[in-house]
């Protein structure tokens, strides 16, 4: 798998201070340790026998001079507001934050290395209004973009859905099968023969998309709870472990089995809408899989159903809160520490780093302590692809596919260490054991292609059958009412992309 993990070897070399800190605020990038742009090597795939993490991928990339040519870069450096190391994609200027000035670094080397101006258009808002406005700009035939850097789940659905951008794989110069594109972990993206979304180190949101369960360690402490790292060790951080934890955590003092509208009260496990889905792939299972490119709904299986029931039981106990429940406020709890357990981003924890109560970070829960590893779900609305408008074409499409190319080999050996280890690991995590568990997490990624693609009303259903319908209906029926339409919804989109994709090639 391709992970994050052995970032601390990578540093031995220090690279990261040789690479991203400057002195002062108008320091220029040391060019004495940028990769060895007269490399005689190609962006072909790099045939190596050393650790294919510890390798320096930009230098083994050819360089080309475009002669001044203006590489022009649509993308944002916030997500619904929060504006973190984590969501950034573009620097300004170097601040000496190290994911800052990794990011302006990175576009200085681009500069020099391949004769180009790099020109970004930063916008702020809404994805979906994002995903539309382009729309409308690629449909008139506009080519003012060659590259888009933003979220999977609203704006790249909306550009693939509707044939706006290419597969990444119709565009020769981009390198897919290299370690730093993640070629296995992009496999559970494929649709059919095509690669239209993708999980990479261009953009920082890759490291802050994972969800995690946070714990109140002083809370735990207080209730003298076991010790819920040697759980995760031994490899009995499951399911029912959360549960029986969290019903130790909750505390209703006004009998109104409501835990956390009155002063002093304690919530054992906060959830928002996608737990459910964090849970449900932490526990091996999807609610759509990908079988070699075909895409099948697992909600008749049997043991989905057994394992949505056991979620819908628990939500609907006092020891479990969803957290738009009237009277609760997430972050507000979060932040007072009345909270147990709570199931956030990773890009969330550069936020958590200023409470005032020590906090622990956990993988997502195995189904049963027969599971062989904990895996952890990346949130499309947080991860950041990157989308090549159909307007470009030719000589073009091959410089920016090379671009591309490049910037994702250089994320992997710059940003990546800078935004994993700095950001999330260490600045997130106030204790060793968090730390190394945050590292291991990223060796098992997966995604649900149901938030992404939507399939109908699949995606809506399944979000209010664990919030606003929760217990109202059992899965099996709340399915059987949109089976047809949902399979519908599949045949048409995958059949679009092979349309889309003919068109092009014809």
């Amino acid at each position: 798998m391709y992970t994050a993990k052995k970032v601390f070897a990578l540093l031995l070399s220090g690279l990261i201070c040789a690479q991203v800190c400057s002195c002062g605020s108008d320091a220029e990038p040391d060019e004495t340790t940028e990769p060895d742009s007269s490399s005689d090597t190609t962006s072909e795939a790099v045939e190596t026998e050393a650790d294919p993490e510890s390798v320096i991928y930009t230098d083994q990339l050819e360089k080309v001079d475009y002669s001044g040519e203006t590489f022009r870069i649509y993308t944002s450096n916030s997500i619904n507001s929060w504006t973190l190391p984590t969501t950034q994609n573009y620097a300004e200027e170097i601040t000496g934050e190290i994911v800052n000035d990794a990011l302006y670094n990175r576009d200085r080397w681009l500069e020099k290395n391949y004769g180009v101006e790099l020109e970004y258009t930063i916008v702020e808002g809404s994805t979906a209004e994002m995903g539309n406005t382009l729309s409308n700009i690629i449909l008139a035939g506009d080519d003012q973009y060659d590259l888009i850097i933003e979220d999977v789940a609203e704006c790249a659905r909306i550009l693939a859905t509707n044939g706006y951008m290419y597969a990444l794989n119709e565009v020769d110069t981009i390198n897919l099968d290299a370690y730093y594109w993640f070629p296995e972990l992009n496999n559970e993206l494929m649709i059919g023969d095509s690669l239209y979304f993708c999980a990479s180190p261009i953009s920082p949101r890759y490291y802050g998309s994972v969800y995690v369960i946070m714990f109140n360690r002083d809370y735990a402490a207080e209730l003298q709870l076991e010790d819920v790292y040697a759980l995760v060790e031994n490899g009995t951080w499951t399911l029912d472990k959360l549960m029986e934890l969290s019903r130790i955590g909750y505390r209703d003092l006004d009998g109104d089995n409501i835990a956390g509208n009155s002063e002093g009260e304690k919530v054992g496990f906060m959830y928002e809408v996608l737990t459910p889905i964090g849970l449900t792939l932490g526990s091996g299972n999807h609610y759509v899989v990908n079988d070699g490119g075909e895409l099948r709904v697992t909600l008749g299986d049997r043991n989905m159903v057994d394992l949505i029931q056991r979620i819908v039981a628990f939500f609907e106990e006092p020891a479990a809160t969803w957290c738009s429940a009237s009277g609760v406020q997430e972050y507000v709890m979060a932040e007072s520490g009345d909270i147990l357990f709570y199931n956030p981003c990773t890009f969330n924890l550069a936020e958590f780093r200023d409470y005032q109560y020590d906090y622990g970070i956990l993988p997502m829960p195995k189904l049963d302590a027969s599971q062989e590893n904990y895996i952890s779900y990346s949130q499309p609305w947080v991860i950041a692809t990157p989308c090549i408008p159909i307007t470009i074409v030719g000589d073009r499409l091959d410089m920016v596919g090379t671009l591309t190319d490049a910037m994702c080999a250089y994320g992997y050996d710059y940003i990546r260490p800078a935004v994993f280890e700095n950001v999330i690991q260490l600045k997130g995590a106030r204790d060793e054991k968090s730390a190394e568990i945050v590292d291991t997490m990223f060796e098992n990624i997966t995604f649900e292609l149901t938030d992404i693609l939507r399939f109908g009303s699949l995606s809506g259903t399944m979000g209010e059958f664990f919030t606003t319908r929760l217990g109202q209906q059992d899965i099996t029926s709340a399915y059987a009412a949109i089976r047809s339409s949902t399979e519908a919804a599949i045949d048409e989109i995958t059949s679009a992309f092979e349309s889309y994709e003919a068109d092009r090639a014809g």
